[in-house]
Formats: C-alpha cells, sequence, structure tokens
C-alpha cells in the first residue's frame, strides 16, 4: 500500500516536468505580418497554448487564420497573408489633376499638377499611408497687377475683379485728337504678367509718316568718236566706243499706314532724286617702234599716211600759184614782162 502511493506521486512529477518541458518559444515574425498587442505580453506559450497575429501597418487580411497553436513544444504554420492597401484616387478639386507613376498602392506618391493658368498651393506631392493619401494640395488662379493707366486715353473694359485673373482682357481707347500707338488691348497670361505693353496716345499733329521710295529709272546712250590722227605718235587704229551716261530718278510716294512701324514720332529728312554721268576719254596709241610694243608694219603706215598728207598740200600750192600768175597776165601787170609800146598802141586803139 505504502508502495502504491509512493509510485503515484512519482508519475504525477514526471508528468509535470514533462509538460514543462512541451512549452513553445516566442512565436516570430516576418513578412507584412505582426503579433498582436496581446501576444506580445505574453511570457510563456505553453503546451496547447495560442498566439494571434495581425497584418502590418499598410496592409490588410487577403485571406487565412490569425492563430497558430503550440503542440508539443511546436507552432503550427500560419496561414494569414496581407496584401498593401490601395489609397484609390484622391478626391477631385477644381482645375487639379494627378500623376500616378507609381501607382495608388500603400507607399506609392502622386503629383499634383494645375491646369493652365492656375498656380499649386501647397505640397507637389502626395503619399498613400494607412489612414489615406497625405496633404491636400489646391490649385489658385493666376493673376496679374492692377491694369496700367495710360496718358491722353482711358480703360473701356476690364473684368470685375480687382487685380485681373488668367485670360482677363483689358482695352484701351485715346482722348479725341490722339491716336492709339500700340496695341489697343492687353491680356493676363499664366505667368502673372500681361501679354505685352499697355498702348500710347499720340497727338495727331506730332505724327510723321514714312515716305515710301518705289521706283528707279536709268537712261544709258553709247556714242562712238571716228579716229583722229594728231601726229605720228597719237594714232587711232579702229574706232573706239567710248562714253556713257546714267541718269537715276527716285520718285516718292505720299506715305500711308500699314501698321504701327509705318509711324515716325519725329520729323525726318527725304532724299529727292539723284543724278550720275558718267563719260569716258577716247583711248589713243602712242607710237614709238619696236620698244613701245608697235612693229615695223605699223610705222611705215604712218611714214606713208604724213607722205600722202605732204603731196596733197604741195599739189595745192603749186595749183594756187599757177591761177595767180594767170590772173595778172590778163590784167597786164608790168611785172611780169609785157612792152611798154604794145600798151601804149592799146590805150590809143581805146581813145579812137
Amino acid at each position: 500500500m505504502f508502495y502504491s502511493k509512493a509510485w503515484t506521486k512519482c508519475l504525477i512529477c514526471l508528468i509535470f516536468l514533462t509538460s514543462g518541458n512541451a512549452e513553445c518559444p516566442k512565436p516570430q515574425v516576418e513578412g507584412n505580418v505582426v503579433l498582436t498587442t496581446d501576444a506580445l505580453l505574453m511570457n510563456d506559450f505553453p503546451e496547447g497554448g495560442e498566439a494571434t497575429f495581425e497584418c502590418a501597418n499598410g496592409y490588410l487580411k487577403e485571406q487565412g487564420s490569425e492563430r497558430i497553436t503550440c503542440t508539443s513544444g511546436k507552432w503550427s504554420t500560419l496561414k494569414l497573408t496581407c496584401k498593401k492597401k490601395d489609397c484609390g484616387a484622391p478626391r477631385k478639386m477644381p482645375h487639379l489633376t494627378y500623376e500616378f507613376k507609381e501607382g495608388t498602392l500603400f507607399g506609392a506618391s502622386a503629383r499634383a499638377i494645375c491646369d493652365k493658368g492656375y498656380q499649386l498651393m501647397g505640397p507637389s506631392y502626395r503619399q498613400c499611408y494607412a489612414i489615406g493619401w497625405s496633404g491636400r494640395p489646391r490649385c489658385k488662379v493666376v493673376t496679374c497687377d492692377k491694369p496700367p493707366e495710360i496718358m491722353h486715353g482711358t480703360i473701356i473694359e476690364k473684368p470685375g475683379e480687382e487685380l485681373p485673373e488668367y485670360g482677363g482682357v483689358i482695352q484701351y481707347s485715346c482722348n479725341e485728337g490722339y491716336t492709339l500707338i500700340g496695341n489697343k488691348s492687353i491680356e493676363c497670361i499664366e505667368d502673372g504678367e500681361y501679354n505685352s505693353l499697355p498702348p500710347e496716345c499720340k497727338d495727331v499733329n506730332d505724327i510723321l509718316l514714312k515716305p515710301t521710295t518705289i521706283s528707279t529709272s536709268s537712261i544709258t546712250t553709247t556714242s562712238t568718236v571716228p579716229p583722229t590722227i594728231q601726229d605720228v605718235n597719237d594714232i587711232l587704229l579702229k574706232p573706239t566706243t567710248i562714253s556713257t551716261s546714267s541718269i537715276t530718278t527716285t520718285s516718292t510716294v505720299p506715305p500711308t499706314i500699314q501698321d504701327v512701324n509705318d509711324i515716325l514720332l519725329k520729323p525726318t529728312t527725304i532724299s529727292t532724286s539723284s543724278i550720275t554721268t558718267t563719260s569716258t576719254v577716247p583711248p589713243t596709241i602712242r607710237v614709238s617702234g619696236r620698244n613701245n610694243g608697235i612693229g615695223e608694219h605699223d610705222t611705215n603706215a604712218a611714214t606713208e599716211i604724213a607722205a600722202v598728207v605732204g603731196s596733197g598740200i604741195g599739189t595745192v600750192i603749186i595749183t594756187l600759184i599757177v591761177l595767180i600768175t594767170r590772173y595778172w597776165k590778163r590784167k597786164g601787170s608790168y611785172q611780169f614782162g609785157e612792152d611798154r609800146s604794145r600798151t601804149e598802141e592799146l590805150l590809143q586803139f581805146q581813145n579812137n
């Protein structure tokens, strides 16, 4: 009887010791799952005990159980699977769009873009967190400075706002007696500036228009000079074309206004006409033998011409002498040897 009680106590102690050795270690986590808060506070995981898991921040349960069981000192296999949270498209805002290069899942970022004529207020990028998209960007319309006033003119049309917004147009008009120079309207553009400078109003009496030269004419005259001989050394072997003249006429057309660039604000000196005359002196050939590049044939030709001219002059002189001699003979001049007695007879014959 004593021995049976002793054996029972030993068996209970053995079971207790065996059950104590069957405890499981603390569960290890990996991937996108984590232990729950209750599981993290547990220090012992005895045989048959359970541990619970949940999806990490930014992840949602896709399928499987969140619990594992300690059996014979080992944990059962975790079946839980998680996936990234999808933030979806951000809420629409006026004149605002997004660029999604990384998608809309947890951890992705999106770029905020404003329409033309609007400027971004707030962050340029939004990120998908576990609680949704970060930041709240918005787009504000671009405005330009107050439209400038102009001298001798007024603003006849402008937007209702004190500061014109993108696309707003301002129109100008000049007072009576003044002419508008430049664009009559200016527009507020996307960079917050006007597309051009405001116009100017000028007194009509101070405006001088540009004259326009439109046509020219040219007359050319050609003449031929006959060859001349001054001496043996100045011989023209061939007739030569020697002179031309040119007359240029410029006419001015009354000025007209086609655009702003045709207007001069100050008087300008205008040229009226231009006459150009060109003359050419006839060329001569100097003959001085072989040393000047003239051949022997050219020299002989010159000598023959001079001889002919001298012979002609001599013939004329001799002819004149003969004619004068005959004339005086017919008059009975004493210089040519007539008889005195013959003269007296002729006189007596005339008296009878």
